[in-house]
């Protein structure tokens, strides 16, 4: 943990180790005002550790995606809103002993407000995610998280098969846009909140 921390801090991004989802919890808790505009990138890794719940029940505005009733108009305005909210709530896909974080998405509506927007951004992982190098990341995308994330959202794609990324030209791909964050301008803009265990992919 200790390597990773000051490889993140070389890169100018902040970490936060929690050792329950209940001290996690506790902490969020707190950043969750009233007045608070709060948007999330979608992730096994919140549902399972009951953030969006925890957002929900809060006093907080929640740009919610998973409305039952939300509709696809709706849908594309709050993507575009969570550019402009005060915090935004993400998974990653891995971190490096480097302090390089790597995300894959589909449509980029993810990555892209990690990257630019929303004034606070908190990237929640657990330490299952923790690789050496950018080599094992990748891996680690395509034989892991894309082909599981494929799955559950149903794509007809090889890797929902095969279990693991061919590099395909599938219209129903989810392997659109890679990112990787080595670094930020603002040092207290993006933090890693790290929770020991296993959880999402």
């Amino acid at each position: 943990m200790n390597q990773l921390s000051k490889a993140l801090n070389r890169n100018r991004i902040g970490l936060e180790y929690f050792e329950s989802p209940e001290s996690l919890l506790d902490y969020l808790k707190e950043l969750f005002s009233s007045d608070s505009t709060i948007g999330v990138g979608d992730s096994k890794t919140l549902e399972k550790l009951g953030i969006y719940d925890l957002l929900r029940n809060s006093n907080c505005h929640f740009l919610d995606k998973y409305r039952p009733d939300i509709t696809k108009e709706e849908k594309a305005k709050l993507y575009r809103d969570n550019f402009s909210a005060d915090i935004f709530l993400s998974g990653i896909n891995a971190i490096t002993l480097e302090g390089r974080i790597l995300n894959l998405d589909g449509n980029g509506s993810r990555v892209a407000p990690i990257i630019f927007g929303p004034d606070k951004v908190f990237l929640i992982t657990g330490t299952n995610k923790i690789v050496a190098n950018d080599e094992e990341a990748i891996k680690r995308i395509k034989e892991i998280a894309a082909p599981l994330d494929a799955k559950r959202l149903a794509k007809k794609t090889p890797c929902v098969k095969t279990g693991t990324c061919r590099d395909c030209k599938s219209s129903d791909k989810i392997c659109n846009y890679y990112s990787i964050i080595q670094g930020q301008f603002d040092s207290q803009r993006i933090k890693v909140l790290l929770v020991e265990g296993e959880y999402g992919f």
